[in-house]
């Protein structure tokens, strides 16, 4: 029995039967799809592709991609009866509001299968088939619980902040109980990275990178998190496949009495199900990681001037 491996790759194809590029203009206005690549019959450097009767202008093949998903489309036999039967595309969303705009767009020359309604298992969920007859379910996922960890340290809100925000302090605290600091790039501002390297505990590399979104010194910092490589390139959690490729994270820096009050919030940027299931069973190993992080930290600032 033969059976797909972890390099499978399943897309929708959507044949439009002469109807694709009104389609493909259609997802652009409603759902802010991008087309990454279209070729139509007469491009094409077989002959036997050019079937008799079909209108070379007509879309011979084409990608797009609506937010990370990548689907693919065609003017098939171009008879001007699309007919999608059997399946339906699910789009997840975070915005109730969203839900309700992009519902009532695609049901524009379509036709309601299920209103837009609160259900058991989503605050929002209905069923549209658009004016091509494709079938789409709108599904609002439930609020994602965020991942927040707090510690005071004795020491001054300036004195935590430059542990932060400087390069070389990072060097010397920053990381899981264990691991070392061996490489750091640090380009502090709005649109500015934090691309560095740890070492484990067995001597094994793992890279990471922050985006920086926004610095208010030396109270906040809000960036987007993710593992990379040695290039600065976004990967995959080196242990988990289903982890959330990025991470959109908040520290907040409140001064009492002489001790900062820290606060870090995580939260996943576009997860899949799968991954908002992996970030939600994996607080107990957040809190870990971070706690002995913590500790590193509590350490520095207590032999740093």
């Amino acid at each position: 029995m033969t059976t797909a491996n972890n390099n499978t790759i399943v897309q929708p194809y959507l044949m439009f039967d002469g109807r694709c590029d009104e389609a493909l203009e259609f997802y652009t206005k409603t759902l802010g799809a991008k087309v990454e690549m279209l070729s139509r019959f007469k491009d094409s450097p077989d002959p036997t592709m050019c079937m008799p009767g079909i209108d070379q202008n007509k879309v011979m093949h084409a990608s797009f991609r609506i937010g990370s998903n990548v689907l693919m489309a065609s003017d098939g036999r171009c008879t001007g009866q699309p007919s999608f039967q059997g399946f339906s595309l699910s789009l997840t969303l975070a915005d109730e509001a969203e839900a309700e705009n992009l519902f009532a767009a695609l049901g524009n020359g379509g036709q309601v299968q299920m209103p837009l309604t609160k259900t058991f298992f989503s605050p929002r969920f209905g069923m549209v088939a658009d004016k091509f007859g494709v079938s789409w379910m709108i599904h609002v996922a439930p609020p994602i619980k965020p991942f927040v960890i707090t510690r005071t340290f004795d020491a001054p809100r300036e004195k935590v902040w430059k542990a932060w925000t400087e390069r070389d302090r990072l060097l010397q605290w920053f990381g899981p109980k264990g691991f070392k600091m061996t490489t750091a790039k640090l380009d502090l501002r709005p649109g500015g990275t934090f691309h560095y390297c740890l070492k484990t505990p067995d001597g094994k590399e793992m890279w990471g990178k922050f985006l920086y979104r926004e610095i208010e010194a030396p109270s906040r910092i809000v960036l987007v998190n993710s593992f990379s490589d040695e290039k600065g390139g976004l990967t995959r959690h080196p242990f988990s496949a289903s982890w959330p490729s990025e991470m959109l994270s908040k520290t907040t820096l409140t001064e009492e009495g002489g001790k900062t009050n820290l606060s870090l919030e995580w939260l996943p940027l576009n997860p899949t199900e799968e991954e908002r299931n992996t970030f939600d069973s994996s607080h107990d190993g957040m809190k870990q990681g971070w706690t002995g992080t913590m500790d590193q930290l509590v350490e520095y600032l207590a032999k740093t001037a």
